[in-house]
C-alpha cells in the first residue's frame, strides 16, 4: 500500500490543514520546542503529526536535504516565521511562464476558449453576481480555501458550490497552475459559473520529494 502523500504546513492556517486532508494528503506541522510553544500541534494538526525541533529552520533545511525525510511538500502562508520563509522561497520553483502571469481576464477568457470581448452585465443591466475563490496548489493538486458568496447568491445550494468548484479547478488546470495560491473570481451568470479573473495569494509551496538537492 503506498504511503500518504505528506505535506508539511509551515503556519496554523486551520483552514489549509483542513484543504490539506481534504485532498487525501496527510498535513504534519512545525513547531518549535520551548516553553512558549505550547501544546499539542497547530492549525489541527494532532500531536502525533507535529515535529518539535528546538530551531525550526535548521530542522527544515534538514529535511530538504534528506532524500529519504518522508516529506513530498511544505508549504506556508506569509505568516511563518522570516527566517522559515527565506528558507522555502529558496527551495520553491521558480515562475514556469514568462509575461503576464495570472493571466489577464481577455487572456483567460482566451485560454478558456470563449467570446474575448468586454462583457457587459446581465441583460436587464444589472451587475453580475460575483463570488470568489481561494486555492492553493500542491504539485498540481487544486486545494479549495475559501469561497466568499455574495449577498446575493444566498443561500448556496450544493449544485452551485460544485460548479463552481469544478470551474475553477478546471480554469487552474488549462493555465498550468502547479503550485502555490491563487484567488479566483467567478461571475455566476445565468448559463453558470464563468472564471473572469485570477490574482496571486502569498502562498508558497515547494518539493521536498525523493531527488531533492539544495
Amino acid at each position: 500500500m503506498r504511503k500518504p502523500c505528506r505535506v508539511l504546513v509551515l503556519t496554523p492556517h486551520a483552514e489549509l490543514v483542513r484543504a490539506v486532508a481534504d485532498t487525501g494528503l496527510e498535513p504534519w506541522a512545525l513547531r518549535r520546542a520551548g516553553p512558549d510553544a505550547g501544546p499539542g500541534g497547530r492549525g489541527g494538526v494532532p500531536p502525533e503529526r507535529t515535529l518539535v525541533h528546538p530551531d525550526p529552520v535548521r530542522a527544515l533545511r534538514e529535511l530538504a536535504a534528506d532524500d529519504r525525510s518522508g516529506f513530498d511538500f511544505v508549504l506556508s502562508g506569509e505568516d511563518a516565521e522570516p527566517a522559515l520563509l527565506d528558507v522555502l522561497r529558496h527551495l520553491a520553483p521558480p515562475p514556469a511562464r514568462t509575461g503576464t502571469w495570472p493571466p489577464t481576464a481577455t487572456e483567460l477568457r482566451r485560454l478558456l476558449g470563449e467570446d474575448t470581448r468586454p462583457r457587459p452585465g446581465a441583460a436587464d443591466g444589472t451587475p453580475v453576481p460575483m463570488c470568489r475563490v481561494d486555492t492553493v496548489s500542491v504539485g498540481g493538486m487544486h486545494l479549495l480555501l475559501d469561497v466568499a458568496w455574495p449577498a446575493s447568491a444566498a443561500p448556496v445550494g450544493e449544485t452551485l458550490w460544485a460548479d463552481v468548484r469544478e470551474k475553477v479547478r478546471g480554469a487552474l488546470d488549462l493555465i498550468g497552475q502547479e503550485s502555490g495560491g491563487m484567488r479566483t473570481s467567478v461571475a455566476l451568470t445565468a448559463a453558470g459559473p464563468r472564471p473572469v479573473e485570477m490574482a496571486r495569494t502569498p502562498f508558497l509551496v515547494a518539493s521536498l520529494g525523493p531527488g531533492t538537492r539544495r
